[in-house]
Parts: structure tokens; C-alpha cells; sequence
């Protein structure tokens, strides 16, 4: 089944499938070929039964195997025909592989596997959210190491493949593999309880908000074909809107969940004909105004309840892209004198390169060039690696163009060009001329 990422695992490859249990008449009443079946099954409902079975067998390297020739198995079997209930049949294939991988390896458990326990299946529990979340939280457990907390969530959730997941962190895949392994080695050595806990630590929540957001924004995503794209960035969603079910009330959960339906929202408007479209420049008309809508209830309520905290960095971010779709009921023109103290707050919360670079911008908007490229210097003075960052290059050009220092700016603008990977990005800087104002 192409791009279907299923077998991230050893890939075991024991026992019968305990496929006598299953009913083999064929009578579903999904009336699309069976691989095109098995392929939206994957895609949809993968972290849920993976975590359905890791909270059975207590193993998550094991469920994902289970899973993966429960998947295996269907591409052959269903070639004759898509069963009644193809997730409860995956449900119970894996399971029973499963069982018989650790009846034929003698695996050591962290707890006994009860094989007359009920299995936490698509055909009990229809319902059950709850053992994606299961699997997020176990991603970002306190004992492993915060850097493997993405790249686990990307690969044990989404379902990214892992040579996806190295080319997003930079990293050789045979690395990332071996990080990856040992992660879930360690969670089945310290004996981490696969379930769903009363009360979530407000560490863990954090932990979970920054992977899921890095999975929504890694670099990769740039270059990605569009199937892994749309993969990553619904699961992202899904997975924002899971913790929100699960801490309502957490400010910065809302923040992300509002802060990934805005960026979706514009996902049509921002490539056209393969060249970069900068927020700004984007025609209102083709956002998914629903989606905004939906964000903006998100965040108002956030905003508008009682509270002790001020806005948190998530928070902070969707109100930067609240205030960018109000164009849309602007007459066309970004509101710059809001969005630049939202800036302000940000670079001091949650300090980056690219929260400096776009605050500059900015600022730089809402009053003058001239104060942008201030900023911009004294940046620059203070850490002088933004010479490698993309965006500093292009904003510095932008503005350079703007007060008519033409050559100044064509040299930021080749700069910038030549540190763009991303080809639609790469279009947009090619296209800029002289006195163009654009935006990093």
C-alpha cells in the first residue's frame, strides 16, 4: 500500500495471526477497493489502535509490530474481500500476533500479559480517544530525553516513517532509528504503566504541547510530498484537539489548538502556481473561514477567562494569527499596531530567531523601515549566527529595498536565496524587484 507507514518496528513475523478467531466472510459494505480500505484505516485510526494495544500489552515497540503485521496480513487477505469490520479485525489480528510474539520470544514483561483480558479494541470501546493520548504522554515520559520527545510522537502517533522524521532533525537515519528504539526500551525498562492518568502533570502537558507543535512546523514539512504533509498536519491537529478534550481548562492547550486550526486554515492560500504567498499577500477569500472561526472561539474564550497567568507563548502565537485573519473584515489591511506588541511579548517569553526577526518586521510595519533595520543591527550585533538564518536575510533585504538602498538589499536577497531550501520560498525571493516591500 504506498505511503502507507505501517512497519516502523523489528517487523516480527511470528505465529498464525490467530485468523481462525476472525469471521473470513467478506461482507462489508464499504464499496471502495481494499487496499484504498486499508490505506484510510491506517491513516485515521493507526495511533488509536496502537495505543489500544500497548495499553494490553503494556509494550509500545510490541504493538507497533503487532500492528504493522495485522496490516501486513490484510494487504493479502482482503485482496478477496474487506471483512464486516475491518478495525475490529485489524484489532484482533494484531492482538493475536502479539500474543504469539511474546509466547515465541520469551520477551521479559514489565507485567504479566493476561491473554483472557479483554482487549481495549475498536469493538468495545468505539470511542476510545483516550489511548492516542495514552501514547502521546508515554512519548514525552520524564525519563527520556526531551530532544526524543518529536521525533517519538512524529513516529508513534502520526506515523511519520523514520527517514522522514531524520531528514526533519538532521540526523543520519541509522542514528534516529537507534534513539528511537532505545526510547521505548527505556519506557518498557522503567516499567512505564501504559494508562491514562487522573490528573496529567502540568510538565507532561507542556512536553506534549512543544512535540506536537514541532511535528506541525518541522522542516521537513517544507519539502515533503503533499500525502505526508496532509498525514502530519491532520494527526497534529488531532492530536491538539485530544489534550484539549483532556485539559480543557489549560490556556496554552487552547493556544495550540487555536494556533495549528489558524495556520491550517490558510494552507490553500499559501503556495499558488509553486510560489510562496506571504500571509499578508494572500487573498482572504481563500482561507477555510470555518476552521477561523473555530479558532477564534478557542481563543476568546482562553482569553476572556478568569485567570492568574498572563499569555503563554502558544497563546501569544494564535493571537498573532487571529489578528491576521481579521483582514479578512479589514478592508484587506494587516492591523501591524496590534500584531507587533504580540511580538514583544513573545521574544520575552520564548526567546528565538525567528520570533526576533519577525517582531523586527514587524515593528517595522506598524511605524517605519528605518526602526526595523535598527533592530535588525542591534540583532545582529548580539548574535551574529543569524548570518545562516533565511529570514533575517530576507526581512533585512525587504527593508532595505524600502528606504532605497538597492544594493545593499539585492546582496541580503541573494543571501537569502542562497540559504532557502524551501522552492516555493525560493520562487517568491526570485521574484522580488526593487522597492518591492515582501516579507520574511
Amino acid at each position: 500500500m504506498p505511503g502507507c507507514p505501517v512497519r516502523q518496528g523489528r517487523g516480527a513475523r511470528l505465529g498464525d495471526g490467530g485468523l481462525s478467531s476472525i469471521d473470513p466472510t467478506p461482507a462489508s459494505d464499504d464499496s471502495r477497493p481494499p487496499h484504498l480500505v486499508l490505506e484510510t484505516l491506517v491513516r485515521e485510526q493507526r495511533a488509536r489502535l496502537v495505543g489500544a494495544l500497548a495499553r494490553w500489552c503494556g509494550d509500545i515497540q510490541l504493538a507497533e509490530d503487532g500492528f504493522a503485521d495485522a496490516v501486513e496480513r490484510a494487504l493479502a487477505t482482503w485482496a478477496n474481500g474487506v471483512p464486516r469490520a475491518p478495525e475490529s479485525w485489524i484489532s484482533t489480528v494484531a492482538r493475536n500476533r502479539t500474543r504469539d510474539i511474546v509466547r515465541s520470544a520469551e520477551r521479559t514483561r514489565t507485567r504479566p500479559l493476561d491473554t483472557t483480558d479483554p482487549h481495549p479494541s475498536v469493538d468495545l470501546h468505539p470511542d476510545r480517544d483516550d489511548d492516542t493520548l495514552v501514547l502521546m504522554l508515554a512519548c514525552v515520559h520524564p525519563s527520556l530525553d526531551r530532544a526524543v520527545h518529536a521525533p517519538l510522537i512524529l513516529q508513534v502517533v502520526i506515523g511519520a516513517q523514520t527517514k522522514d522524521i531524520a531528514t526533519a532533525f538532521a540526523l543520519p537515519q541509522a542514528t534516529l532509528a537507534k534513539r528511537l528504539v532505545r526510547a521505548k526500551q527505556k519506557l518498557r525498562a522503567n516499567h512505564v504503566f501504559l494508562e491514562m492518568p487522573d490528573g496529567i502533570p502540568h510538565e507532561r502537558v507542556d512536553a506534549v504541547l512543544d512535540a506536537i507543535y514541532a511535528a506541525y512546523s518541522i522542516e521537513w514539512l517544507r519539502v515533503a510530498p503533499p500525502a505526508a504533509i496532509d498525514l502530519v498536519t491532520e494527526h497534529a491537529i488531532h492530536a491538539s484537539q485530544l489534550l484539549l478534550t483532556a485539559v480543557p481548562n489549560n490556556p496554552e492547550v487552547r493556544g495550540l489548538a487555536a494556533l495549528l486550526l489558524y495556520l491550517h486554515s490558510r494552507r490553500n492560500a499559501r503556495i499558488k502556481d509553486g510560489v510562496l504567498i506571504p500571509t499578508e499577500q494572500q487573498n482572504p477569500a481563500d482561507w477555510d473561514h470555518h476552521l477561523i472561526q473555530v479558532a477564534e472561539d478557542l481563543l476568546r474564550v482562553g482569553l476572556r477567562a478568569q485567570r492568574t497567568t498572563l499569555p503563554g507563548s502558544y497563546e501569544l502565537q494564535a493571537a498573532i494569527q487571529s489578528a491576521h485573519a481579521s483582514r479578512s473584515r479589514q478592508d484587506g489591511d494587516t492591523p501591524w499596531e496590534t500584531i507587533a506588541p504580540f511580538y514583544d511579548a513573545l521574544v520575552l517569553i520564548t526567546p528565538s530567531k525567528g520570533a526576533a526577526v519577525a517582531r523586527a518586521a514587524a515593528i517595522a510595519h506598524a511605524t517605519d523601515s528605518p526602526t526595523g533595520l535598527r533592530i535588525l543591527a542591534e540583532l545582529h550585533e548580539n548574535d551574529p549566527t543569524l548570518d545562516a538564518f533565511q529570514p533575517y536575510h530576507a526581512t533585512r533585504a525587504a527593508l532595505l529595498f524600502d528606504i532605497g538602498a538597492v544594493a545593499d538589499a539585492a546582496h541580503s536577497l541573494a543571501r537569502a536565496i542562497a540559504l532557502c531550501t524551501h522552492a516555493p520560498s525560493r520562487r517568491y525571493l526570485e521574484s522580488i524587484q526593487p522597492r518591492t516591500s515582501f516579507s520574511a
